[in-house]
C-alpha cells in the first residue's frame, strides 16, 4: 500500500462549471468528472461523488478509480488522503490522469506538476450551450479570457499571441509556495461548436499583446483568419473579454475573390522562362558589412549585372519568353531573421518594381527566397533548414516574413506567382536527402506553412499560385517519394517545383568533364532525368516547373589546362546545343522550363542585349517547335 497526496486545490488548475441551471463540465474522454466551488483560498469543497483515477503507468488506460468522500480531506484543506495498491511492489512512479490537463505525474509528494499538451476544448474550457447559465469558478492564479464567434463551421481556434501569456506548466508546492506558472506558452488551440462564449487561460498580468487567430474546419484547414491586440488586464481569478475574434477576420473561401487560373493551365501559358540570376540573390557576407542597405541596387552590381531595367524585362518578352524567375535572398536586409525581421522597406519597394518591370512586359513572374534556403558558398547566411528539431524557431520566421512579402503583393494579377523555399537542406547542408530521415517532415511542414501563411493575407493571394519544392529540389527517388503536397483550400492552385543539371558531366560547375555536348552518355543521363520526372511527378498529377537547368559558360576542370587554369571554357554553340535538346524533352512531360541565366550572362541587364544569343536561340526554337508538335 502505498500513501498518496492528491491537491483538492490542483482543482484551480481547472475551470469547473457549476450552474443552478446549467450541466456541469464533465470530462469524457478518461472519465474523470471533477465538481468543485469557493476555489480562491484554502478551503476547498470535495464532494462525495468526486473522483479521480490512479495508474502505475504511462498509458491512458485508467488503472485505480478512487471515489472521494468528505472524510478524506484533511483539516487543513490542502491534502486528499487516499491509499493505492499498486500492481507491482517495485512501482516507483505513480500517474493520475484528468482529461484535460492530461497526465500528472506524481513521484514526490512534495510538489505537484501539470502540464498543458497545448490544447484545451469545450470540456476543459465549457463551449456553446454547455456554458449558458454556468457559473466559472476562477483559478486563484490563472485568469480567463472569453471570446465568441460568428463562423458555425469553424471546428478549432487556434490563437497565437506575441508574448507568451498562456500557462503551460503549473506547480503547486506544498512547501508553502502554493500554486505557480512555472512555463507558458504563446500557442493554444479551442476546440469550438457553436458560437461560444469559448474560454481560455491567461497568465495574470496587464500588457499590450496581438494575437494572430486561425479559424479551422473540420479537417484542420484554416478557413479564415484574423488578427487582434489588446491590453490583457486578466488578474488571477478574474474573468477578461476577448469580444468576437472574427468580427474583422479574412475569409479564405471569399466567393467575391476572383479565381486565379488552375496551375495546369498556368505552366502552359508560361512556356519557356529565363531565370533572373546573379542579381537580387546575392548572398556574401562581406556585401552585407560593405553594404549601404538603403541603396538595394548595390546587391545587383556584385556579380558584374548592371541594375535590371524596364529594357531587360522587354527583351525577354521580345525574344519570346514568357515567364522570369527571379531569385532573391532575404536575409542581408533585416536586422535578424529569428527576431528583428522586418524587411528593409527599400528592399520590398525595388523588387516590386523589378515585378513591375515583368507585368508592364506581360511576363509571368516567379519571385522566391533563395539563399535564404540553400546557401552554395560557406560565407552564406542560410536560416532555412528542414531542421525538425529547430521547426519551430525556423517557422516563426518563415512565416513571419512570408506574410511581409505576400502582403505586399496580394493585389497583383495572375502573372505573379511565389515560390517557397529555394533548395532546402538539413542543417549539415546534406544534398539529396537528409541525415536524420526526420528531418524531411520539416521540409514537408514549411511547404504547409507558406501555403498557410500566403493563403492568410487574403486578396488575390486567397487563390494565386504558388510554388512548393522537393528537399533540394532533387530529381531522385527518395526525395520526390518523401514530398508531399501541401493541403490547400482552394484546390489546384499549387505547383511542384525541381531542378536538374543533367548531364552532370557536362553541365556540372565542379565535376563536368567534357566540353563538347552529345554524348551517347549525355543523352542516356537526360532521358534517365525525364523517366524520373514522369513517374514520380507527371504520373502523380503535380503541376511542375523545372525552376533550373542548364551549363555555364565554364566549369571547373578536373586537370589542370595548358595555360594554367583549372577551368574549361564551354563554347556558346554546345550549350545551345544542350539547351535545345533538353528544354524540348522537357516541354514534352509537360512541366514549365526555366533556364539558369547564370551571371557571367548578366552584362545585358541595363541594355537588354544578348551576350549569348545562340543560347537564346535554340531556347525558343524548342519552344515552337513543341507548339508545332501540338
Amino acid at each position: 500500500m502505498k500513501k498518496l497526496l492528491v491537491i483538492p486545490a490542483l482543482a484551480s488548475l481547472f475551470v469547473a462549471c457549476q450552474g443552478e441551471k446549467g450541466p456541469a463540465a464533465t470530462f469524457d474522454d478518461l472519465k474523470v468528472q471533477v465538481k468543485m466551488a469557493a476555489i480562491g483560498g484554502r478551503n476547498i469543497t470535495w464532494a462525495a461523488d468526486d473522483m479521480v483515477y490512479f495508474s502505475d503507468d504511462a498509458s491512458t488506460k485508467p488503472g485505480f478509480q478512487f471515489k472521494a468522500s468528505a472524510g478524506d480531506i484533511s483539516a487543513d484543506g490542502k491534502t486528499l488522503s487516499a491509499t493505492y495498491k499498486s500492481a507491482s511492489p517495485s512501482t516507483k512512479v505513480i500517474y493520475a490522469f484528468h482529461a484535460p490537463m492530461g497526465r500528472i505525474r506524481m513521484k514526490k509528494t512534495e510538489t505537484i506538476t501539470v502540464d498543458y499538451d497545448g490544447t484545451l476544448g469545450g470540456a476543459a474550457m465549457p463551449a456553446g450551450s454547455a456554458a449558458k447559465g454556468a457559473v466559472l469558478t476562477l483559478s486563484p492564479t490563472v485568469g480567463v479570457g472569453e471570446f465568441s464567434l460568428g463562423r458555425g463551421y469553424v471546428e478549432k481556434v487556434r490563437i497565437s499571441s506575441s508574448k507568451a501569456v498562456f500557462p503551460k506548466t503549473l506547480t503547486y508546492d506544498f512547501g508553502g509556495a502554493g500554486l505557480n506558472i512555472t512555463k507558458t506558452t504563446d500557442l493554444i488551440e479551442v476546440t469550438t461548436s457553436g458560437n461560444g462564449p469559448f474560454y481560455i487561460p491567461l497568465v495574470p498580468g496587464s500588457e499590450t499583446v496581438t494575437f494572430d487567430v486561425d479559424f479551422m474546419n473540420e479537417d484542420g484547414q484554416t478557413v479564415a483568419a484574423g488578427n487582434f491586440s489588446g491590453t490583457i488586464a486578466a488578474a488571477a481569478g478574474t474573468l477578461t473579454s476577448l469580444g468576437k475574434l472574427d468580427t474583422d477576420a479574412i475569409d479564405i473561401l471569399d466567393p467575391s475573390v476572383e479565381e486565379f487560373e488552375p496551375a495546369t493551365q498556368a505552366i502552359k501559358n508560361m512556356g519557356v522562362g529565363v531565370n533572373l540570376s546573379g542579381s537580387f540573390e546575392v548572398l556574401w557576407k562581406e556585401y552585407a558589412a560593405q553594404a549601404d542597405r538603403s541603396n538595394p541596387t548595390f546587391y545587383e552590381r556584385q556579380n558584374g549585372c548592371g541594375p535590371t531595367a524596364q529594357a531587360t524585362m522587354d527583351s525577354f518578352a521580345t525574344a519570346g519568353f514568357k515567364s522570369v524567375r527571379i531569385p532573391i535572398t532575404w536575409w542581408m536586409h533585416m536586422d535578424d531573421v529569428y527576431t528583428a525581421n522586418t524587411i528593409d522597406k527599400v528592399w520590398l519597394d525595388r523588387i516590386e518594381e523589378v515585378v513591375n518591370y515583368c507585368q508592364k512586359a506581360n511576363l509571368y513572374c516567379i519571385i522566391n527566397m533563395h539563399h535564404d534556403a540553400h546557401a552554395h558558398e560557406a560565407q552564406g547566411g542560410q536560416w532555412i533548414f528542414a531542421d525538425i528539431k529547430n521547426y519551430d524557431k525556423i517557422s516563426k520566421a518563415y512565416k513571419e516574413i512570408w506574410q511581409q512579402i505576400a502582403a505586399r503583393f496580394k493585389d497583383y494579377d495572375q502573372r505573379l506567382l511565389f515560390e517557397g523555399y529555394n533548395e532546402i537542406t538539413d542543417a549539415a547542408g546534406t544534398w539529396t536527402f537528409p541525415r536524420d530521415a526526420n528531418d524531411i517532415n520539416a521540409a514537408n511542414k514549411l511547404n504547409q506553412d507558406f501555403v498557410n501563411t500566403v493563403r492568410k493575407t487574403g486578396g488575390k493571394n486567397s487563390t494565386r499560385n504558388l510554388v512548393v519544392s522537393s528537399y533540394s529540389c532533387s530529381v531522385s527517388d527518395k526525395p520526390l517519394n518523401a514530398f508531399e503536397m501541401p493541403s490547400d483550400l482552394r484546390p489546384g492552385h499549387l505547383i511542384l517545383q525541381v531542378h536538374n543539371y543533367a548531364p552532370t558531366s557536362f553541365c556540372g560547375f565542379s565535376s563536368a568533364d567534357h566540353e563538347t555536348f552529345g554524348t551517347e552518355q549525355d543523352y542516356t543521363d537526360i532521358q534517365n532525368a525525364m523517366s524520373t520526372m514522369k513517374r514520380l511527378i507527371v504520373n502523380k498529377g503535380y503541376p511542375c516547373v523545372l525552376g533550373e537547368y542548364g551549363a555555364p559558360s565554364e566549369h571547373m576542370a578536373k586537370v589542370q589546362q595548358p595555360n594554367g587554369t583549372w577551368r574549361i571554357k564551354i563554347p556558346a554553340e554546345e550549350r545551345a546545343k544542350h539547351a535545345y535538346y533538353y528544354t524540348l524533352e522537357v516541354l514534352k512531360l509537360g512541366i514549365c522550363p526555366i533556364f539558369w541565366y547564370t551571371p557571367q550572362e548578366g552584362n545585358h541587364r541595363t541594355k537588354g542585349t544578348w551576350t549569348y544569343p545562340e543560347i537564346k536561340d535554340a531556347l525558343i526554337k524548342a519552344w515552337n517547335d513543341y507548339q508545332a508538335l501540338q
